[in-house]
């Protein structure tokens, strides 16, 4: 695997002292991504890279399979806005690349397109539609070359015009109309202009020439970001504001008088609240690490009284649907539903398809995947596994029957595989629980290649989800391995709080952990064995990597942080402390410099091959540490390797802006375990 690589000025000069030992920074020159000397190094290194992944034999198929499996139709459940029983729903078919807001005037009717991305530039996003109450206006965020940073439009439908109101600040997100349609509420980054000023929500009125005006947020907590909902009775706005995702707090805004009232106004606690009737559903982890759900009155709504108590399964969830409470639990990290009645007994629970996930992770928080309103009767319940693409059914209560809406057909047959949880002990001995993906009747011979993957952050559940470069790899004979790491939410807020700051390392144990126990098992050997993680997991999987190069075969390292004695330095990731530790606290950062891949690259070491993928347009993570690690693994490591560099262009965090792009991503990414692991694909 001998290839020629650019190499990259070295600034012997370059560093910073920390804690009275020095640090050097040979690359902090990369950091300008826009330098002619940047791009032409990242050029370079991008041809060395589709060289090898783009002459791959038998690529050809690899892209017709990760094609298969991402174009498909996809539709959303309908949402009723305006007169008639107007609905508005999400659509897509195979061949679009983006997906299209539509409307129809009534169920007799067809739908129409309302926005269609599909129209705009490449590199232009439509990241999300809310219709107005009486169904006349969208406002709509519409990003460039990734899916953050969107700025607010909003369309009058009838016309097709947009009107010229431009609400204030930046990174605008998580809207909600007002119930008579003359305006909404939304989240903001503040104004360039604004720099003492923190995230906000802020109300903004149509035809107005006046700013939005600014109706919560907190200048003291400038990293925390906010949240915006509007009840279903339209009499309040539900504030919430988080310190990254370890705690919130929660206000209602009465929208009579605009008054402020508190709900959980303490940052201790994870708190989700909605307003039935005139009580408050509340879901809080409060004196509660696994979850429980919670009542209030509105006239005493932070006297909060148990409805669903704590139990031994994680509740990340409820909802209040057709005058019940549906609670999503994560039970050995696969989703279940349970209906309570309203005063908290227990009814039945839900039988899903199979094992999977109902919830999901949003900037919000966990979304619960069962849908519908309190005074209504129509339940929806969003369904997905590693085999089964993201699909809707409708549920009735009446006959307990869970009916398909939309099952994509992606060419997978889920009845062909299986899903079985694993249980291995990490370094410690903790128990540590593992889904193993494959073909059914696969032989175990200690031969197959396998892709591991992995997050282990931020309180967040990886449950089963469907990807469609994991299905073309099931496809290729591969077997898929997730990992429930520590420091992930899998297990509440204990197995979360095990892995953060100076206990950190539980989580890199656990995966090392997982990677020995897939070749101790006879599922293969560890050159065929490919450790894959995104943002906090790519941190995982090169950690792992450094510590443990004997227990991996590859490495694809996407959208990191690698640096982490400067982390807090790029965008919003100084609230990140709150989970990684601060490296200005003597003890936090001394910890931090000792696994800090950047700072702790050997070169006597045999490292995996390793490719570090950097999404160019990243606003969570610094597109630049894959730079500088590459240009240093490079340079300082001749034993292992190689070590590639695969930059993603107009690509944020979560990945391309179109299908054709997300399908040329995942081609190369699969190309990659093909020629790092020895799979012929032809």
């Amino acid at each position: 695997m001998a290839l020629e690589f650019p190499a990259a000025r070295v600034d012997q000069d370059s560093g910073f002292t920390l804690h009275g030992t020095w640090y050097d920074d040979p690359y902090a020159w990369m950091e300008d991504l826009d330098s002619p000397e940047t791009q032409a190094w990242i050029d370079a290194q991008e041809a060395v890279s589709h060289g090898v992944l783009r002459e791959l034999p038998g690529r050809d198929r690899l892209r017709a399979e990760v094609a298969r499996a991402t174009r498909h139709d996809r539709v959303s459940p309908p949402a009723k806005a305006g007169p008639n029983g107007r609905e508005f729903r999400w659509q897509a078919g195979a061949a679009d690349d983006k997906i299209k807001l539509m409307m129809r005037p009534d169920r007799e009717a067809s739908y129409q397109v309302v926005l269609d991305p599909n129209t705009w530039p490449n590199e232009e996003a439509l990241v999300f539609a809310k219709p107005s109450p009486d169904g006349r206006f969208v406002a709509f965020g519409k990003s460039m070359r990734n899916t953050h940073d969107a700025l607010i439009r909003v369309l009058d439908i009838a016309s097709g015009e947009l009107l010229p109101d431009r609400p204030r600040g930046t990174a605008h997100e998580s809207l909600a109309w007002l119930p008579d349609s003359t305006g909404f509420f939304y989240a903001a980054e503040p104004d360039p202009a604004d720099a003492e000023a923190g995230n906000a929500v802020y109300e903004h009125r149509l035809h107005v020439a006046e700013p939005a005006r600014r109706v919560f947020g907190d200048d003291q907590g400038k990293d925390y970001w906010c949240v915006v909902k509007v009840s279903e009775c339209g009499r309040f706005a539900v504030l919430t504001m988080w310190d990254f995702v370890h705690s919130n707090v929660v206000y209602l805004l009465r929208l009579t008088d605009r008054e402020l009232i508190p709900v959980a106004p303490e940052m201790r606690s994870l708190n989700q609240v909605q307003v039935i009737g005139d009580r408050l559903l509340i879901h809080t982890d409060l004196d509660a690490p696994r979850g429980r759900a919670c009542l209030a009155t509105l006239d005493r709504p932070t006297e909060w009284h148990s409805l669903i108590p704590e139990k031994t399964d994680i509740l990340q969830t409820v909802s209040g649907i057709g005058g019940r409470i549906y609670a999503v639990y994560s039970a050995k990290a696969s989703h279940h539903v349970h209906i309570h009645s309203e005063d908290g007994s227990h009814l039945r629970e839900l039988e899903l398809p199979a094992l999977g996930s109902v919830n999901y992770n949003t900037g919000e928080g966990v979304a619960s995947g069962v849908t519908g309103s309190w005074s209504g009767d129509e339940v929806w319940v969003r369904f997905t596994s590693y085999v089964q693409p993201e699909s809707y059914y409708r549920y009735d209560f009446a006959t307990d029957a869970l009916t398909p809406y939309h099952v994509p057909d992606v060419g997978l047959d889920p009845s062909d595989y299986e899903t079985s949880q694993a249980w291995y002990e990490s370094a410690d001995g903790t128990p540590v629980s593992m889904f193993v993906v494959h073909r059914k009747g696969l032989p175990r011979d200690g031969d197959r290649p396998v892709r591991l993957s992995g997050y282990g952050g931020f309180g967040i559940s990886a449950a089963p989800v469907f990807f469609p470069l994991n299905a073309a790899w099931l496809k290729l004979g591969g077997v898929f391995g997730h990992a429930n790491v520590r420091g992930g939410g899998d297990y509440g807020r204990e197995w979360h709080e095990a892995a953060i700051k100076t206990k950190r390392q539980n989580a890199f144990d656990d995966f090392i952990a997982a990677a020995r126990w897939l070749v101790s098992s006879g599922y293969t050997r560890r050159e065929r064995l490919a450790s894959r993680g995104n943002s906090n997991g790519g941190l995982l999987v090169a950690v792992t990597a450094l510590q443990a190069p004997e227990a991996f075969g590859a490495v694809f390292c996407r959208a990191p942080t690698l640096d982490m004695l400067r982390f807090p330095r790029f965008g919003h990731l100084g609230s990140a402390t709150v989970e990684y530790g601060s490296p200005d606290d003597p003890v936090e950062g001394a910890y931090l410099a000792a696994y800090s891949p950047y700072q702790n690259v050997r070169a006597d070491r045999d490292y995996p091959v390793m490719a570090f993928v950097p999404a160019l347009n990243d606003r969570l993570a610094p597109p630049y540490d894959p730079l500088k690690m590459a240009a240093r693994m490079q340079a300082e490591n001749h034993v292992g390797g190689p070590y590639l560099l695969l930059p993603l262009r107009d690509s944020g965090h979560g990945g391309g802006t179109t299908l054709s792009a997300q399908v040329d991503q995942d081609t190369d990414e699969l190309a990659f375990y093909c020629w790092a692991l020895g799979v012929a694909p032809a």
